[in-house]
């Protein structure tokens, strides 16, 4: 009986945790992109944390069983940016480092809270797992994720090129890629040393 309501509470505190995580990610998007005199967002009313407005349903699936997936993108239009390259790459961003700031004060807060609360604590520590897969996840170059429009960007000829023609199955490869081991293994590895230093860093702050 106290497995299942540890369960249960678990699975409620992650849902909040995965929903919070990913309305702050877009919402990151669209703010970022509105910032730069982009209306886009705002018409099609993404520029609020209404999860309801960024919600994907097989993207927090994902993050559940995963521990990393995504939401519906945010639509742009970088025609309004200044300069259009780096326009691209702040608002593609901006998502993945709304992540690693609510993973940084999250366990920020979690080395910190006094007295102790199980329940707080529980929930603090499933926002920085969540948040941390979020922002690596989120990094890779894979369309449609972040990570490739940083790419495609900052690098240009042909990784843009590539980047552009797989457009359609990134995705697919991506996840093809994650079920090989060694592949896996390593994303894992990537996650825990970026999360080893968010932790470090906050520990320091904290002592």
């Amino acid at each position: 009986m106290d497995i299942t309501n540890f369960d249960f509470a678990s699975f409620i505190l992650r849902g909040i945790a995965v929903i919070i995580s990913l309305s702050i990610h877009e919402y990151s998007h669209a703010l970022v992109s509105y910032m730069q005199g982009d209306k886009t967002p705002q018409y099609y009313g993404r520029l609020t944390l209404n999860p309801l407005a960024h919600i994907d349903v097989m993207g927090l699936i994902a993050l559940f069983v995963f521990k990393f997936g995504w939401a519906k993108p945010v639509p742009i239009n970088s025609y309004y940016y200044k300069n259009e390259r780096a326009g691209v790459v702040l608002t593609s961003m901006a998502g993945p480092l709304s992540n690693l700031l609510l993973a940084f004060f999250s366990i920020l807060i979690l080395l910190g809270i006094q007295p102790r609360n199980s329940g707080v604590e529980a929930f603090l520590w499933e926002l920085f797992v969540i948040n941390i897969g979020l922002a690596v996840f989120n990094i890779l170059p894979f369309p449609p994720l972040d990570g490739s429009k940083i790419f495609a960007e900052l690098f240009g000829g042909k990784v843009a090129e590539f980047i552009y023609r797989i457009e359609r199955t990134g995705i697919f490869i991506l996840f093809f890629l994650l079920w090989i081991p060694e592949v896996s293994r390593a994303f894992g590895g990537l996650i825990g040393i970026v999360a080893e230093f968010i932790f470090k860093v906050a520990a320091n702050i904290v002592v």
